[in-house]
């Protein structure tokens, strides 16, 4: 998501992700990275409301379970079980670390029927923690609404120019002298079936006068893939992995260049002939 510093109250709708809440009374709300934040001018703390991917209760209750532990400081453990809030969604008491500042917080997963699911942290300072939090989560949680997403025109244009094709990223990048330097390519191939196979691979050299170094890894992976609009109406490749993980990329198309997340790919059918085709077999 794009930051707005707008704030806002009442109902938000994104329509193209088929999700409506309203933000309770006295608390204000705004668009932030990767989901909407709510704040209060007087109480402390906040909620932080992000898609979530189960499929199910006793998902969202194994994740719980596992914890949350993200990149940048957050270190999330459960203090007691998860609680059912509704038939669809369930809750619980969570310590620990969000981006390396200390809180207790309030976890609520709810699940939607027609796609993404939501999220919602509501957290504050151990000192400051209260049932204030618990309710703001069960608040937002009561007011959801989830209908189907609206895929905007621009996500079906996408699709159909992603469909059964090789999407190439390249990076290299050489000292000069011979001293070292690195390469990165990966790949996503995207067939017409509606799965996607997924390869990256590193490669890393350093010349220490004499010895040579190397260091490479390579990560690979099946699931579904999908163009689907975003909060802005912009359309958006999400390929949903079968071990669970999700990779998301904003799309654009700017001087003749494919952009994912910003970043330029190569899009090649099996028309360019064979050694551009994807590997759809």
């Amino acid at each position: 998501m794009n930051h707005v510093n707008a704030q806002t109250t009442g109902v938000v709708n994104y329509e193209h992700l088929g999700i409506q809440f309203t933000i309770p009374e006295g608390w204000v709300g705004q668009e932030a990275e990767g989901g909407f934040i709510v704040g209060h001018q007087s109480k402390p703390g906040f909620a932080f409301l992000s898609p979530m991917e189960a499929k199910s209760l006793e998902e969202i209750r194994v994740q719980g379970q596992q914890g949350i532990i993200e990149a940048g400081g957050t270190h999330l453990q459960l203090q007691d079980q998860m609680e059912a809030i509704s038939n669809s969604s369930l809750g619980g008491v969570f310590k620990g670390t969000l981006q390396n500042t200390a809180v207790t917080a309030y976890l609520l997963g709810i699940l939607n029927p027609h796609g993404s699911g939501v999220v919602i942290i509501a957290a504050s300072t151990p000192e400051q923690y209260s049932v204030t939090h618990r309710q703001l989560a069960i608040d937002l949680a009561n007011s959801m609404i989830f209908s189907k997403p609206q895929v905007p025109p621009v996500a079906a244009q996408w699709k159909q120019k992603f469909s059964n094709a090789r999407l190439t990223y390249m990076e290299s990048y050489s000292s000069g002298g011979g001293s070292g330097g690195y390469q990165i390519q990966k790949e996503i191939h995207l067939c017409g079936q509606g799965f996607f196979k997924y390869s990256g691979s590193s490669s890393m050299s350093v010349d220490t006068g004499g010895a040579f170094g190397s260091s490479g890894g390579s990560s690979a992976g099946d699931g579904r893939w999908e163009v689907v609009g975003n909060q802005q109406g912009e359309a958006m490749l999400r390929l949903l992995f079968n071990s669970g993980e999700v990779y998301e990329y904003t799309l654009a198309y700017q001087d003749n260049k494919t952009l994912l997340n910003g970043e330029r790919y190569f899009v090649t059918y099996a028309s360019d002939g064979p050694d551009y085709a994807p590997n759809c077999f």
